[in-house]
């Protein structure tokens, strides 16, 4: 009995001990404050400065074509859409514009990108016609692979037959 009691008595001194190093030691050396010290990264200074530069370049443009057609007429809206890309392009002599022709999924892959590229050619003579120089114009077609849509509605696939405008910097 004698060692019971005294295994108890040394139970409780054990937990009064550990009681006192843990509320009064190693508590207030956990909740106290760290310092950090931060050093500016170049990397993100640069990043920044390039969200922000994306952040003001104008949105892509997209042309609309009918059904197996490279045809473009231009209209007031479309020609007050250009003027922010030769706004930018004139502020910012490091940067193109990128014209892409597009096409939905009908016909074969050879032709859908033949037809892309005539949208693309088309429209880039159009910019050049409002004043965008032929040298800081990019022309690629891309075919039917690059769908914004489905091809399964005739909604989607007047979607899908364009030529998106925009910026790319260098």
């Amino acid at each position: 009995m004698r060692i019971l009691i005294t295994g108890f008595i040394v139970f409780v001194i054990w937990c009064f001990i550990s009681a006192w190093l843990y509320n009064d030691k190693l508590l207030p050396m956990m909740n106290k404050p760290v310092p950090v010290l931060t050093i500016p990264d170049k990397q993100t200074t640069e990043a920044d400065s390039l969200m922000k530069l994306k952040a003001l370049m104008p949105k892509d443009l997209m042309i609309y074509f009918e059904f197996n057609d490279a045809k473009f007429k231009s209209d007031p809206q479309i020609d007050n859409s250009v003027a922010p890309f030769k706004a930018w392009l004139d502020k910012y002599p490091g940067s193109m514009l990128s014209v892409t022709g597009c096409t939905d999924l009908v016909g074969t892959p050879e032709y859908n990108q033949e037809l892309g590229m005539k949208r693309a050619q088309v429209v880039s003579k159009y910019l050049e016609g409002q004043g965008i120089n032929a040298t800081r114009i990019l022309t690629e077609s891309a075919g039917e692979s690059k769908a914004t849509v489905n091809y399964i509605t005739e909604e989607g696939r007047a979607k899908n037959r364009r030529t998106e405008i925009s910026i790319k910097l260098k």
